[in-house]
């Protein structure tokens, strides 16, 4: 499975696969929400539409927001091996 990574000045956001359609945005422990594809949220964090609100709160004064799934840190899960 894929996880995605962006480490931010509040804390670091990961895209978690959790299912063959399923991904899981969260920061730091908190969830934030479900989408049907990491690109969906990866384009939230970049909105600043998260429902987090610190990190809501910073839209239009934070600069290199990534803007596309592809400026995260891909981070590929093996499952574990019996």
């Amino acid at each position: 499975m894929k996880n995605y990574i962006y480490n931010a000045d509040i804390g670091t956001f990961e895209i978690r696969q959790t299912g063959h359609l399923l991904y899981r945005l969260w920061i730091e422990e908190e969830l934030l929400g479900e989408y049907e594809s990491p690109e969906l949220a990866a384009a939230d964090v970049a909105r600043f539409d998260t429902n987090y609100v610190e990190w809501d709160k910073l839209e239009n004064e934070l600069e290199n927001v990534p803007t596309k799934l592809a400026q995260w840190t891909a981070v590929t899960e093996e499952a574990p091996r019996k």
